[in-house]
């Protein structure tokens, strides 16, 4: 046998190690994923950051902290597997990302003030329900609503229901089992009146996005809980839809939200005021898609992006 005779294999067999040694170091790195993550940043854009990453629910939305801050609760599917809004499920975790728990099917949760309960909209049966902060104690409260919001104050829940032919907001006084239309029927000037809502801290106010019966354009608006009498205001109108979400800071002076023009983000404005909303400029790996709240301490916005990630 001759030298060349004896080289070729060894140079074949070491070719196919290195081979398949890359194609096992390839396989082993992390791939990049396109899918929903909850970004956090300062009121003012700064030091955005990775927040968290919801396992294998690539679609998430509809944050909301417990007032101590040390929870977080979300809805979100598996789009990545073919479901759709119909598999929405519950997410619980705490509020450094650890524990993350499925609580069972429903969207939009939003925590009782003390934590202990949480109330959701949920889609077969559909309609308001209300259960323990650990998924148990199921309770419809009223079949006709969607998108429904827990007062700061513990009082009352504010959701969406269809009256004479629109769409209006019902407040719900829990401590005296009455209800109420903040339009009365029928004089609603929407057609659809959109989920997460959101309440001012002093319980007095609600921050809706509503599609108007007039020429289709979209409201963002506050209303008084007292009715539509007692006070009512539109911030924001546009032919584009905004995302439907909205957070007011903890101080009571700003809302923030997420029009659907580009460059995509985020606006705030003060309710108190006739300026037009103002974005925030955070720079972040990934477009921002609306879901959106403060942490208790008014700190920090939590918001989603899509996107590959860092």
């Amino acid at each position: 046998m001759n030298t060349l005779t004896k080289i070729v294999p060894a140079l074949l067999a070491g070719f196919l190690c290195t081979c398949l040694s890359l194609s096992q170091s390839i396989a082993d790195e992390p791939q990049k994923v396109n899918r929903i993550r909850f970004y956090k940043a300062t009121l003012e854009g700064e030091h955005p950051e990775l927040y968290l990453t919801a396992e294998d629910y690539h679609q998430v939305g509809s944050p909301d902290f417990t007032a101590d801050g040390t929870k977080l609760a979300f809805d979100g599917w598996k789009i990545q597997e073919g479901e759709k809004f119909a598999s929405v499920q519950i997410l619980i975790a705490n509020a450094d990302g650890s524990d993350l728990k499925v609580l069972g099917s429903g969207a939009m949760p939003n925590w009782s003030p003390g934590g202990k309960r949480i109330v959701f909209s949920q889609p077969k049966p559909a309609g308001i329900v209300i259960m323990n902060a650990d998924g148990t104690n199921r309770k419809m409260i009223d079949p006709r609503g969607w998108g429904a919001q827990w007062s700061p104050d513990g009082r009352k829940i504010a959701y969406r229901i269809l009256s004479g032919g629109r769409a209006t907001i019902l407040v719900y006084d829990l401590i005296e089992d009455k209800k109420t239309e903040l339009f009365p029927a029928g004089e609603s000037p929407y057609t659809s009146l959109f989920w997460n809502m959101t309440w001012s801290p002093d319980s007095n106010w609600l921050c809706f996005k509503g599609r108007k019966a007039s020429d289709k354009t979209h409201d963002v608006a506050t209303i008084s809980v007292n009715g539509i009498q007692a006070g009512y205001k539109v911030h924001y109108n546009n032919k584009r839809a905004p995302y439907d979400d909205f957070a007011w800071h903890p101080q009571g002076d700003l809302i923030v939200f997420c029009p659907q023009t580009e460059p995509r983000r985020l606006h705030k404005f003060n309710p108190a005021e006739d300026k037009a909303p103002e974005p925030i400029d955070i720079k972040v790996h990934g477009r921002i898609t609306g879901g959106v709240c403060f942490t208790p301490d008014g700190q920090y916005l939590v918001f989603n992006v899509k996107g590959e990630g860092e």
